[in-house]
């Protein structure tokens, strides 16, 4: 029950009273924020002041925080977040579980966005070692081997990226058929990462078969399937060049 400890914490000193749909309104260095989806960034600190530093919630604070970070592309302190994490997981005897394969594989995925390739496949092979124990995260360790695509590239190891990319599609296709969204979204970033690469036949291939799977899902009005014929004529375009 810590975070409700603590979000009582945080009502009596930041609420001040509801808003007209019942949502509560916080303050916050005089600015009036609200929401029911609102997490007040106090909740890092009363943790630590009340429980200490090596307890899953504040880890679980860290890791919410290096997304964010990630996500704005603020790149100083999030690899001290995520390795902080990863320490406070091994303390709590979850090296094993799927939280620390998680934490793993986003801190890969900003070794990738910084461009620490190398780190980057350490990590994701770290997380695949603990989910091939864990089978019912199928289509997580599928996401997993996905995202070792483009490391794989940028080392200059194209075969083994071609091998995790057929596994990981025959994965979700085995999980959840061809027809379902997250193939298609899988086909799709893999095209986006060879047409990066400047592999254009490649990059056409998968835009074309993520192109018809999107139009049998969602439409030829749906603006994933418009996208996707945009990006198809931008290779055709850069193939016909190189011819």
């Amino acid at each position: 029950h810590i975070i409700e400890e603590v979000f009582d914490e945080i009502h009596r000193s930041n609420l001040s009273k509801l808003d007209e749909n019942g949502n509560p309104i916080y303050r916050e260095d005089g600015k009036v924020i609200k929401g029911p989806n609102y997490f007040p960034p106090d909740i890092k600190k009363i943790i630590e002041k009340n429980y200490g530093k090596e307890i899953v919630p504040y880890a679980t604070c860290n890791l919410n925080l290096a997304e964010v970070y990630r996500f704005m592309k603020k790149f100083d302190e999030i690899e001290e977040l995520y390795l902080e994490t990863m320490e406070i997981y091994r303390k709590n005897n979850l090296h094993n579980d799927y939280l620390y394969a998680s934490v793993c594989n986003n801190l890969g995925l900003f070794y990738q966005d910084t461009g620490r390739y190398q780190d980057a496949l350490d990590l994701h092979k770290k997380s695949l070692e603990i989910l091939e124990k864990l089978p019912e995260y199928k289509l997580q360790y599928a996401t997993t081997l996905s995202n070792m695509v483009l490391p794989y590239l940028k080392t200059g190891e194209k075969e083994k990226s071609e091998d995790v990319l057929d596994k990981s599609l025959k994965l979700i296709e085995n999980t959840v058929g061809k027809e379902h969204g997250l193939y298609s979204a899988s086909l799709n970033n893999m095209a986006i990462q060879y047409y990066n690469e400047g592999e254009f036949e490649k990059a056409l291939k998968y835009f074309e078969e993520s192109a018809e799977i999107c139009k049998k899902s969602f439409g030829e009005n749906s603006g994933n399937y418009k996208s996707l014929l945009q990006n198809i004529e931008i290779v055709k375009e850069r193939l016909g060049e190189n011819e």
